[in-house]
């Protein structure tokens, strides 16, 4: 069998089809079964298949293609990270891997479609007011969480105010207007409709507009979970490691850092086109590998029959592997980068900062870490997403300046010494060690550190002594406004104490470009806020990119009905839009 990359890229024998996904429209449409940022209809042109045998971008589902599924089996998957906290929406820390198990028990209020429209999903419509500054939600009728309590406005709204009032989460909802209490200001229409109000800095007095609002809810932020649970993990009646949600699935068993086991809801809401009930499969075990290679043996020996991969040494090998199929993701994706801690004294400095840029030769590490799978990264905005620019004026390889713009800081200041930190597998260990090599090649006394990722990660949170450069992946998705809460000044707490801008970075470029996205209707206003964030990053140095992150869903060729999660008012939502590397296991049945 000829192994296939199927959305967002397949390897095809024949005739290559390319899609064009316009990415923004003016303004958010008022229809009452969707809210819509996007788009027109994917445009396809016919290329030449003598041209290149590279992947390329493969049209979206349609129903006409279904295939009659089947029910019943598990899967067995693998990812590589536990999450960092308990599984309740507001706290979780959520990365790709936690976001594909989260989707098996949790359904979001809104999912990303095909066309980049932001869909209704447990709720029936989103709709604003003519600024954008109220949004009415209504949520779809009979939908229970799995310990019987039903969907209603009551149980959306506690679950806004636990996001609101969260360190972890509540950043995203800084613009949505707040009591004195810290509570969403909302006013509850009937049972199952209500309304939201935005206001900046959380300020009534002072509404924002905000199109892109709905977005907020088809990632964590919309998670919902059953009310009862969450008040008994507060009242410590209940387990913060078993959720419960209105998802697909229902948890079995969980033991924290090994395997999560989720089993058929046999009460779900959600259906296929021909009314089917969903899901298809009977259960689902979620297996934690943290190593990529030791994850893509799991899967050759027949250990588990999907893993999820961003190793570029594994995709490498998988994608050219006829006894596996390979789900690329490579659109919308997080940047691999080297995170700086911007309040250290030699990493205010942006000679420093460029310095150790330019000192990188990333063509060199993309071969030496991914087999040149991966594409040179020059920013934290990928293909796809707003912002995006090929060309942004950020520093290329050049050793030698690297080492005189070294030299001449040391003249001055002293000594420059990095400590660079990253997780503890194979590939981030090799990655690590071509970095410090490179730094001590201009002059810099760079050494390594290896910790597991959760410590990696709480060190970012809390600006600990030990963060100073750091291996890094973030910054996916569609729009610049989700991520506000990595880069504005209203987040970079001071060392020592909690804060999601990890790096601690203060620009008054980047935050006055941030609210212009945040409020925008226009596309034209919008792209030219995000390019300009791009540049400024690019001549500050603020972070240091190495390459676009691609990821593969690779599994085993009985498993089948990837990207084809129905929406309930017709279309797919779009498996990994915003945050790759996960995949609705919804409709996904085993042959």
């Amino acid at each position: 069998m000829r192994n296939q990359q199927r959305f967002w890229t397949r390897r095809q024998a024949g005739v290559a089809i390319v899609i064009t996904i316009s990415l923004l429209a003016a303004a958010c449409s008022n229809k009452k079964d969707e809210v819509s940022i996007g788009t027109e209809p994917p445009s396809t042109e016919v290329a030449d298949p003598s041209e290149s045998t590279q992947p390329v971008i493969t049209p979206p589902p349609t129903e006409a293609e279904a295939v009659e599924p089947k029910t019943g089996g598990t899967l067995r998957v693998a990812g590589e990270a536990e999450v960092g906290a308990p599984w309740t929406p507001s706290l979780v820390q959520c990365d790709s891997y936690c976001y594909m198990r989260a989707f098996a028990f949790y359904d979001p209020l809104t999912v990303i479609d095909y066309d980049l429209g932001i869909r209704p999903y447990l709720a029936e419509s989103f709709e604003p007011n003519k600024d954008f500054t109220v949004w009415t939600v209504k949520l779809r009728k009979g939908i229970k969480f799995h310990d019987g309590t039903p969907l209603d406005a009551d149980a959306v709204i506690y679950n806004l105010n636990e996001v609101a009032k969260s360190f972890l989460t509540g950043p995203a909802l800084y613009d949505l207007a707040k009591d004195g209490d810290g509570n969403v200001v909302t006013e509850k229409i009937d049972k199952l409709t209500f309304t939201i109000a935005t206001g900046f800095n959380g300020d009534i007095k002072k509404p924002l507009p905000w199109p892109t609002l709905p977005y907020l809810f088809s990632k964590q932020g919309g998670f919902i979970a059953s009310p009862k649970w969450l008040q008994a993990v507060k009242d410590n009646t209940g387990d913060a490691a078993k959720p419960v949600g209105t998802g697909p699935f229902k948890l079995q068993s969980y033991s924290q850092g090994d395997k999560l086991t989720a089993v058929r809801n046999e009460d779900y809401w959600g259906k296929d086109a021909d009314g089917n009930p969903l899901p298809y499969l009977d259960k689902v075990e979620f297996r934690v590998i943290a190593d990529g290679q030791v994850r893509q043996q799991a899967l050759e020996s027949g250990d588990v029959d999907l893993i999820a991969t961003s190793d570029g040494r594994s995709l490498s090998s998988l994608t050219e592997n006829g006894d596996f199929v390979t789900e690329m993701q490579d659109k919308y994706t997080e940047t691999s980068h080297i995170l700086l801690h911007l309040t250290k004294p030699v990493l205010k400095s942006r000679e420093v900062r460029c310095a150790l840029a330019q000192a990188l030769d990333r063509d060199s590490l993309i071969e030496v870490v991914a087999n040149g799978f991966f594409e040179k990264a020059n920013a934290p905005f990928s293909s796809g997403q707003e912002g995006y620019l090929a060309d942004n004026g950020f520093p290329e390889y050049d050793p030698d300046a690297a080492s005189a713009a070294i030299e001449a800081y040391e003249a001055e200041n002293g000594p420059v010494s990095v400590r660079y930190m990253t997780t503890a597998t194979s590939t981030t260990k090799i990655q690590a060690e071509f970095v410090v090599e490179a730094w001590n090649a201009i002059g810099v006394d760079a050494e390594l550190a290896q910790v597991e990722q959760s410590e990696l990660i709480v060190n970012a949170i809390t600006g600990s002594d030990v963060f100073e450069a750091f291996g890094w992946r973030n910054h996916g998705g569609v729009y610049v406004d989700q991520q506000q809460y990595w880069w504005t000044e209203r987040t970079a707490a001071a060392d020592g104490t909690l804060g999601l801008n990890f790096a601690r970075m203060k620009d008054k470029v980047i935050e006055e470009n941030l609210r212009k996205a945040r409020s925008a209707t226009d596309e034209g206003e919008r792209r030219e806020a995000a390019e300009a964030i791009n540049r400024r990053f690019a001549e500050q140095c603020y972070l240091i990119p190495l390459w676009w992150t691609q990821w593969g869903i690779v599994h085993t060729p009985d498993i089948a009905n990837f990207g084809r999660n129905p929406l309930p008012d017709g279309g797919f939502a779009l498996d990994g839009a915003g945050f790759p590397g996960q995949a609705w296991l919804t409709a996904v049945f085993k042959n």
